[in-house]
């Protein structure tokens, strides 16, 4: 087996799910991790082993030039170390969202592709076991003609100011915000079930923006970044979805249904069961097939157990084997949906949903989106 060096830009899901999967992986070399608090990258680096520990991840580029780059750090910089590691000759992993809007993601989609790289988003969520196996029913037509999907989610993340403190995740400039942290990955679960999103009208909205301690402190900030959003999409072949999220709920639930003329299928945040239901019959439970299943071991991070499923995606891509999926490709026609869900919640009507070609090179910077 192939054995492919990986720096990791970032130290928190860096840390919790990546590295944990890289390590385990036989066709992997964890060899450096970059973070902004030194004390702490370092003291990570040390748990885990790891000999490099950074707090330039361009120095770390430049002086590793590993075989893969996985950019897990803050939305801001996706776009600047994503084209640095691909200049340096690194394949990419990117975290979602991908970029601060989808010029900036086209524009790492084409030069990915310029220079025969591997470009890879991370949708870990397409490898929950419920989702794997709906999306098989749904393509041999067990549901019937495919015709709406809804994705709502309830999460504690800012029920009250104190709850957590004021970082990039509140910053829209940042690319903060709950659209770009989770609709990323629902968006991507509408577009596997029904195609691309024609147009979206949306409510992108900031309903608790005090971040801090308390409503006392002066050192409060104030949230730019949504913490709920309605958006609902139209698709070119007829459906419908609405993706509702809530981070500011006082509990954490999320409900997935794919509605067809014949029949629904659901299943809920853990991802690994899954119901069938018909008119007039009580939901039935369907059997998870084999090569659907996730072992998640007691301790790890939910999510590790589907990125599991990525890390040997990238492995085979790495190697020759197979093509990435999914890649950046994927990821500019999330971020072009995101995009227009942002445009139609600034203007309060329906934004169609423009994905862009390729972008002019060299040296000219991404457009912002204006909303």
């Amino acid at each position: 087996m192939r054995r492919f060096t990986v720096a990791i830009g970032g130290t928190s899901f860096g840390r919790s799910v990546q590295a944990v999967a890289f390590q385990r992986h036989p066709g992997f070399e964890l060899v450096a991790l970059a973070g902004s608090d030194p004390g702490r990258t370092r003291r990570i680096a040390d748990e885990l082993g790891v000999a490099g520990a950074y707090t330039d991840w361009a120095r770390m580029l430049h002086e590793l030039e590993p075989a893969l780059a996985s950019v897990a750090s803050p939305v801001d910089l996706h776009h600047p170390m994503t084209m640095t590691a691909l200049e340096r000759g690194s394949h990419v992993l990117c975290e979602k969202p991908t970029a601060l809007n989808r010029f900036q993601a086209a524009e790492m989609r084409d030069r990915a592709l310029e220079l025969g790289r591997v470009g890879a988003v991370n949708h870990e969520f397409r490898f929950f076991p419920a989702r794997r196996h709906a999306l098989d029913l749904v393509r041999r037509g067990a549901i019937g003609v495919p015709r709406r999907g809804e994705i709502l989610g309830r999460y504690a993340l800012w029920p009250r100011p104190d709850s957590r403190a004021m970082t990039w995740l509140s910053e829209r400039a940042r690319g903060g915000g709950i659209l770009g942290a989770l609709g990323s990955h629902h968006t991507d679960c509408l577009r596997q079930f029904f195609g691309e999103p024609r147009r979206a009208l949306a409510s992108v909205r900031v309903d608790q923006p005090r971040r801090g301690p308390t409503a006392e402190v002066a050192a409060e900030g104030q949230a730019t970044a949504d913490d709920a959003c309605t958006v609902h999409y139209e698709f070119e072949g007829g459906a419908t979805g609405i993706v509702d999220l809530c981070a500011w709920a006082a509990y954490r639930w999320e409900r997935f249904e794919v509605m067809g003329s014949e029949a629904t299928l659901r299943w809920d945040e853990t991802g690994y069961r899954l119901w069938r239901v018909v008119p007039k019959q009580s939901p039935e439970e369907l059997e998870i097939p084999e090569e659907h299943r996730l072992s998640p071991r007691e301790g790890d991070a939910a999510l590790v157990a589907p990125f599991t499923v990525m890390v040997e995606r990238l492995h085979r891509a790495l190697s020759g084997e197979a093509p990435m999926e999914p890649h950046l490709g994927d990821a500019v026609a999330v971020q072009s949906a995101l995009d227009a869900a942002r445009l139609s919640s600034a203007a309060g009507e329906w934004i169609s949903v423009d994905i862009p070609g390729s972008v002019p090179r060299p040296g000219r910077g991404a457009p912002e989106v204006q909303p």
